[in-house]
C-alpha cells in the first residue's frame, strides 16, 4: 500500500533545468567553460551544485576536495545561487498537472521533496509558487554527503518521513519517488523506494530501471497513481 510519495524538485515540480542551465553557464563562463542546453542535459543533470562544478572544474567525483578545490566549489556554489535567483525573478514554470498531484497527494498521505538542489533555491521557488506548507519536509543537497545516484538522499528522506509518522509504520517499498532523471531513479531505487519517471528532462530510453514512465508528458493524477502502486 502507499503510505508516502517524495517528489524530486528540479523537472519534477518545477521546470527548472532551463533555469540551472542559465545560472550555471553566467557563472561557469567566468572559468572558460561553455557548453549548450543540450550538453548541459548530457553531462551535468542529476547532479548536485557541487559534483556539477566539480565536473566542469575536471576535478574527480568522489575524490576528497583539497581545501583550495573545496574553497572554490563553495564560492562557485554561492555565485551560482545569487545567479539562479536573477534568472526565477524573471519568470518559472510548473510541470504541467503535478499541482493539482501535489495538493491531492498532500491531503491524503505525508509528501516531501528529496531533491539534489540546494535548500535556498527549493525554498526560493516553493516560496513563489506557495507551496512550502504542503510538504512535510525536504531533504536537499545541504543535508547530505553524496549527491544522486547515491542513496543517501532518498534514506534520508524516508527515514525522517517515518520518524515523523510513526503511526504509520512507514517503510521504503511503501514510498513512491517521483523522478525525470537516471540519477534520481537509481537514487530512490537503492534506497528501497518504487519509482516513476516523469518525461521532462530525459530521453525514455535512459529511464528503464524505473518501476514505471510515464507515457506522456507531465504529471499523473492522483488517482493514476494509486492505481499503478497501490
Amino acid at each position: 500500500m502507499l503510505k508516502a510519495i517524495v517528489f524530486d524538485f528540479d523537472g519534477v515540480i518545477v521546470d527548472s533545468e532551463p533555469i540551472h542551465h542559465q545560472a550555471f553557464l553566467r557563472v561557469s563562463k567566468t572559468f572558460g567553460v561553455t557548453y549548450s542546453y543540450d550538453e548541459y542535459v548530457e553531462r551535468y543533470i542529476g547532479y548536485d551544485d557541487r559534483d556539477a562544478f566539480r565536473a566542469m572544474l575536471g576535478l574527480p567525483l568522489g575524490a576528497t576536495p583539497t581545501p583550495a578545490e573545496e574553497k572554490r566549489v563553495a564560492q562557485l556554489i554561492d555565485d551560482k545561487a545569487d545567479a539562479f535567483e536573477a534568472v526565477v525573478d524573471e519568470g518559472i514554470e510548473m510541470i504541467p498537472g503535478v499541482e493539482a498531484l501535489i495538493r491531492a497527494a498532500g491531503a491524503a498521505m505525508p509528501i516531501a521533496i528529496a531533491s539534489g538542489a540546494s535548500r535556498r533555491d527549493i525554498n526560493l521557488i516553493l516560496g513563489k509558487l506557495k507551496l512550502a506548507p504542503l510538504f512535510k519536509l525536504v531533504v536537499s543537497a545541504d543535508d547530505v554527503r553524496r549527491s544522486k545516484p547515491d542513496p543517501e538522499t532518498y534514506a534520508m528522506a524516508v527515514e525522517l518521513l517515518a520518524g515523523k509518522f510513526p503511526a504509520l509504520g512507514l517503510h521504503a517499498s511503501a514510498c513512491l519517488a517521483i523522478e525525470d532523471t537516471a540519477a534520481g531513479i537509481e537514487s530512490a531505487r537503492g534506497a528501497g523506494l518504487r519509482t516513476l519517471a516523469l518525461l521532462t528532462s530525459t530521453p525514455p530510453a535512459k529511464l528503464g530501471r524505473a518501476t514505471r514512465v510515464m507515457e506522456a508528458k507531465g504529471a499523473p493524477t492522483l488517482e493514476q497513481v494509486r492505481a499503478w502502486f497501490g
